[in-house]
């Protein structure tokens, strides 16, 4: 073979090299959680938005993606169920339990004064706390929160408390429902990003009924049954 054409092949390669390289990169700055009621459900729904995601997925139930130590900030919900209630219950709890809003403008420099650095806010749809919420009293949590913690937590005024994130937060169902009677309010300096919702039409058309519990202008992609 002559050394022009050992010179072209090694450019091709280089060529392919440099573009698989760019690929994977790409996927890695737009990770996405592709979120379901099971694991199941989640690796379906991602089978069905593989076109429409361009970054690499991650696929888990809520209870997981809660437990993991790292997973994207960016997620698809995914509420596939056997009916309508319980895809709209799906949605609660992920309100209840991931979605939640970033400080206000006021706390948050305070709390990055305090710090030195935390991650900036979502740039869009999601404004934090009212204004009007930071006069309350603020519990800032840092690291994990696990129950014996939370329940601790409740003897102080504080009703305002931040995490670092949802997943650093490890408290049982039960105890979270005592604490939502009780008025706490969760917020997180790193909240998720909720790039939109994957429903079923039977749940697009009750939209009505469940687009409070979601941000405003969350995307709605719809999957036919």
């Amino acid at each position: 073979m002559s050394g022009a054409k050992i010179a072209e092949n090694l450019t091709r390669w280089l060529l392919r090299k440099v573009k698989g390289n760019g690929s994977r990169m790409a996927r890695n700055r737009n990770p996405v959680a592709v979120v379901a009621p099971t694991s199941a459900s989640a690796r379906s729904a991602a089978a069905f938005l593989k076109k429409r995601l361009a970054g690499a997925v991650t696929t888990c139930s809520l209870a997981d993606y809660l437990a993991l130590a790292r997973a994207p900030r960016r997620m698809v919900l995914c509420p596939v169920g056997w009916s309508l209630e319980r895809e709209i219950d799906f949605l609660r709890t992920a309100r209840e339990r991931a979605l939640w809003e970033p400080p206000g403008e006021i706390v948050f420099d305070a709390i990055e004064g305090l710090l030195g650095w935390i991650p900036p806010p979502p740039a869009r749809g999601r404004r934090g706390a009212r204004h009007s919420r930071e006069r309350d009293a603020v519990l800032l949590l840092e690291g994990l929160v696990t129950s014996g913690r939370a329940r601790a937590a409740l003897a102080s005024d504080a009703r305002l408390w931040i995490v670092e994130h949802p997943r650093r937060v490890r408290v049982n169902r039960p105890l979270m429902e005592r604490l939502h009677k009780a008025g706490v309010r969760w917020l997180a300096l790193d909240p998720v990003i909720l790039v939109a919702v994957l429903a079923s039409p039977r749940l697009a058309q009750a939209r009505s009924r469940w687009k409070h519990l979601l941000p405003a202008g969350t995307r709605l992609w719809i999957r036919p049954e």
